[in-house]
């Protein structure tokens, strides 16, 4: 039997549905607020979370969002004695399961329980025949080869303690979910996260961003301002592009590091941090040690503790499972989730993702936008993932189209309708007037399956 997670900030209520759920056979923990939930849910084991709207400090609709980012496949069942339309529409458009109002009947809780348990059963069956089950399932991704759970492995050694820690990988890899990870799953979790990118800050206006500034210190300095490591205090600041940075910050940084007190621009009294400091890098920092644009004594500091995240190229079997994971969460509310197909996913291993888990979830989302029904087919995907399918030998056949020619010039009428697209940035209307047909008869085409 399913178990349950009741989160209600009324003892009396609690009592009473752990008490009817335990009458009918279910395995019921309980919480009185939102952070209590999420230590339960971290610590794994829920099926099916229930809970009220209307809680403080954190409210229901909050609480789903939270669990959701840690434990996507669990659904949420919320309960309200304040209902309306408005936040009816706005549960179910987020994703929620479903939603009950109090007083309900015992029988349609149950029977609510009962969707959610073959909901979670068909997901259980989908994974089953995955040729790539999935091995580690944390936060916001996921892990099936074994580069990844070596990955998920050193998260967990990690998270736990107060170390830096300096992540490796390309662009698009996922360095900040992996970052964001390491913060949830530390002592500081409930404390603030920070993340910055380095290299989208112009250079003279850096130092003030990191470590704030005092009214009068530089033109435009109208009033004291606190920087990104005050913000951060008692939590994670995640520094992303990190090899960027300039020289003379980076000196600036190693002592904050080291002295644990920063000191704003312009100001003379030193303000004691606490911060967790995790860096990441595009760039191979090393060969920046060499070259003399990156510290060796601050590379040292950071070394420590690395984390290499291989390419997705590097790591095939992670694409299908990824692939059904965007998929499930760009799917909201009731909403069918489509399979992919097997020609469909043999051009996503065939692709070899110089974007790497961006570019993937950019191609789900893509295919999600001219999705109808039934599968995910290779006319669906970007055009650039069918043009490289076509280079490595994997052509379009007639059995990749059904044996119809019609679905063949179809998908080519896809590809360019979707180029001229793109040419406008998007603009249907010009899109159309470029195309020479009617406006509807573009909408016509982008919907039909």
């Amino acid at each position: 039997m399913s178990k349950i997670l009741i989160v209600d900030d009324e003892p009396r209520i609690l009592l009473l549905l752990q008490s009817l759920l335990k009458a009918n056979g279910y395995v019921v923990e309980t919480a009185r607020d939102g952070n209590a939930a999420l230590d339960i849910v971290r610590k794994g084991g829920i099926d099916i979370a229930v809970t009220d709207l209307r809680m403080t400090p954190m409210d229901g609709m909050t609480l789903f969002h939270e669990i959701k980012a840690i434990a996507p496949e669990i659904p949420v069942i919320l309960l309200t004695a304040y209902a309306s339309v408005e936040t009816a529409i706005e549960a179910m458009k987020s994703g929620i399961f479903d939603y009950l109002t109090k007083p309900f009947k015992v029988d349609d809780l149950i029977a609510c329980l009962k969707r959610a348990e073959e909901r979670i059963s068909k997901s259980a069956t989908t994974a089953a025949k995955s040729e790539h089950p999935v091995r580690y399932r944390f936060e916001n991704f996921i892990a099936s080869s074994p580069l990844m759970a070596s990955v998920c492995e050193t998260i967990q050694k990690v998270a736990p303690t107060a170390a830096t820690v300096l992540i490796n990988g390309e662009s698009g890899t996922g360095k900040e979910i992996i970052a964001r990870t390491i913060h949830r799953n530390s002592t500081r979790a409930k404390r603030p996260w920070v993340a910055v990118n380095c290299a989208a800050i112009p250079e003279n206006l850096l130092e003030s961003e990191m470590f704030g500034h005092v009214k009068g210190s530089f033109t435009g300095a109208v009033a004291d301002k606190e920087g990104l490591f005050e913000a951060a205090n008692g939590g994670t600041l995640f520094l992303d592009e990190i090899s960027s940075m300039p020289l003379l910050l980076q000196g600036k940084l190693l002592r904050v590091l080291q002295e644990k007190e920063i000191r704003r621009v312009g100001g003379t009294k030193s303000i004691p941090v606490d911060v967790r400091v995790i860096a990441a890098s595009n760039a191979n920092l090393e060969e920046a040690v060499v070259k003399g644009t990156f510290r060796s004594d601050l590379y040292y500091r950071f070394a420590v503790i690395t984390i290499d995240i291989p390419p997705l190229r590097k790591r095939p079997d992670d694409i299908i499972p990824l692939a059904r994971h965007f998929i499930r969460a760009e799917r909201s509310g009731t909403a069918p989730i489509p399979e992919i197909s097997a020609d469909a996913a043999k051009a996503l291993m065939a692709y070899d993702w110089p974007g790497n888990v961006r570019e993937l979830e950019n191609a789900i989302k893509h295919a999600l936008t001219f999705y109808h029904s039934g599968e995910i087919t290779c006319d669906l995907l970007p055009p650039k993932i069918l043009e490289h399918k076509a280079k490595s030998g994997q052509a379009v056949s007639a059995g990749d189209t059904n044996a119809s020619l019609k679905s063949f010039l179809k998908q080519k009428e896809r590809e360019y309708i979707e180029q001229i697209l793109n040419n406008t940035g998007g603009d249907k209307e010009k899109a159309a007037e470029a195309l020479k047909v009617n406006l509807s008869t573009l909408y016509r085409k982008l919907s039909d399956d």
